[in-house]
């Protein structure tokens, strides 16, 4: 569990036992990732009895700061605490991301989504589905595999090759590309008209393109991203999405 000392200058005598609480179990469920993030693992984790545990997530489950899978019995960060960091650091490019996303995605119908990069990976930190999506969000996540997604595509093409891995590369669908070859063809692709495809080859049911957020010296420090079902996924129509996302880029980096 990550360090849970108080702050320089926070003496004993001024913290909040119940919130102490709180904290850890937030941060017992962060660092678990959801493979031990159940009441009574996380209880075990913190120290604290079952009874107490149960009380203080249900309340944060009831303030959305965390979520509760009643299938799994796993406990999860919620999206309060998400907007809530978000919210923290307001003339950032994720604040100002939110409203761009959500305007692409409600002109497009498709999921929107940002992603920046963290070293090496990218990670989703801005995410908004349309009312009719069924999808599983990604927001919090990384972009997968790098060979068989749009966002992955991105990474790959400005950030090179050699983060695609060992080859043969791990095939997905029957679309899923699995050869350097095959890779470096999409990726001069990619580069040349400045967007990635992925058509089905992580998920056959699943078309999406992504665009590369590119600083002053032309280093990536982001993807924004666009998906949906494949029975929307006509070469030409995301052709066209790609432009749109690639104008909402723009914008973002302007701001």
């Amino acid at each position: 569990m990550r360090d849970g000392r108080a702050r320089p200058g926070g003496g004993q005598q001024h913290r909040v036992q119940s919130v102490d609480r709180a904290v850890a179990l937030l941060r017992a469920i962060a660092d678990a990732e959801g493979a031990e993030a159940t009441a009574p693992e996380l209880a075990l984790t913190t120290g604290l009895n079952r009874a107490t545990a149960w009380r203080i997530l249900r309340t944060l489950e009831l303030q959305g700061l965390v979520s509760h899978d009643p299938r799994t019995r796993r406990f999860s960060i919620g999206m309060a605490l998400v907007d809530l960091a978000q919210a923290a650091v307001p003339n950032t490019l994720v604040s100002r991301a939110r409203t761009v996303v959500r305007n692409l995605s409600l002109t497009t119908r498709e999921t929107v989504a940002l992603a920046l990069m963290e070293e090496t990976e990218l990670r989703y930190v801005v995410e908004v589905q349309p009312s009719t999506s069924t999808e599983p969000s990604w927001l919090g996540e990384g972009a997968g595999p790098l060979h068989a997604t749009s966002s992955g595509k991105v990474v790959l093409a400005w950030g090179g090759i050699a983060g695609a891995g060992p080859e043969p590369y791990l095939r997905y669908t029957d679309s899923t590309i699995v050869t350097t070859d095959e890779l470096e063809q999409e990726l001069a692709l990619v580069r040349g008209r400045g967007y990635a495809l992925c058509r089905g080859e992580y998920d056959d049911y699943i078309w999406g393109v992504s665009v590369p957020l590119l600083d002053r010296d032309q280093r990536l420090i982001g993807a924004l991203s666009l998906w949906g079902p494949a029975t929307r996924g006509e070469p030409e129509r995301f052709d066209a999405l790609a432009l749109l996302a690639r104008d909402a880029a723009r914008s973002l980096l302007a701001t």
